[in-house]
């Protein structure tokens, strides 16, 4: 998984990443959250539409793990049981840090939630690309807002907080990647964090989920 505030990078990172692992001949499958199905791809127009309707945090948690559920279910283990490694733009900490630590749902709720929906999956690498919340606003001051970037400057600096804070405390399940930089110099980051798994024995059938 690579997750992180909106403007961390994460998404380019994912991409390069993903090109990095075809390059060593692996299958690879990239995702985004929510999306990556049909079900998912309905879930984030209506979650992330300016606009759109009042949803409250706690709808918001319940529509993110019914898009989790179906991308486990039809798309991630099919994955592993033949090999892929499975890349994801965003999972389950975006839940924990967006509707629960910034969005005031209850952070245990969230994470039983997120377990019922994955089934149990639990990504052989999560890293959490993460940048300053000036640089986060400046790198996305050239694009329109989407609705959760649309909740203002105090929710977003919750968030940014929030993930740094959860990575510290956690590291065991999360790896803190710093963001600043070139983008080639956050590649490096990210890389180094990943390459160990190609000597790693494989996972869950022979595929590797999340990094």
């Amino acid at each position: 998984m690579l997750d992180g505030p909106d403007g961390s990078g994460k998404s380019t990172q994912a991409r390069l990443l993903a090109e990095q692992l075809e390059k060593r001949g692996l299958e690879v499958l990239l995702l985004r959250e929510p999306g990556g199905t049909a079900t998912g791809e309905a879930v984030r127009r209506l979650l992330l539409r300016r606009g759109a309707m009042a949803i409250s945090p706690l709808a918001e948690a319940f529509l993110f793990q019914a898009a989790r559920a179906q991308l486990s279910e039809e798309v991630v283990r099919p994955a592993l049981r033949r090999g892929a490694w499975v890349l994801c733009d965003r999972f389950s900490l975006s839940t924990l840090v967006y509707q629960g630590f910034a969005g005031g749902v209850s952070p245990r709720a969230i994470e039983k939630l997120s377990a019922l929906a994955t089934g149990g999956l639990h990504p052989d690498k999560y890293l959490v690309l993460w940048v300053p919340f000036g640089e986060c606003a400046r790198r996305r001051a050239d694009r329109a807002e989407d609705r959760m970037e649309a909740k203002g400057a105090q929710f977003l600096r919750a968030v940014a907080a929030a993930y740094r804070r959860e990575a510290l405390r956690a590291p065991r399940r999360y790896a803190l990647v710093d963001g600043r930089g070139t983008i080639e110099a956050v590649r490096a980051r990210v890389w180094r964090r990943v390459e160990g798994l190609l000597s790693s024995p494989q996972r869950h059938r022979g595929g590797h989920f999340g990094f």
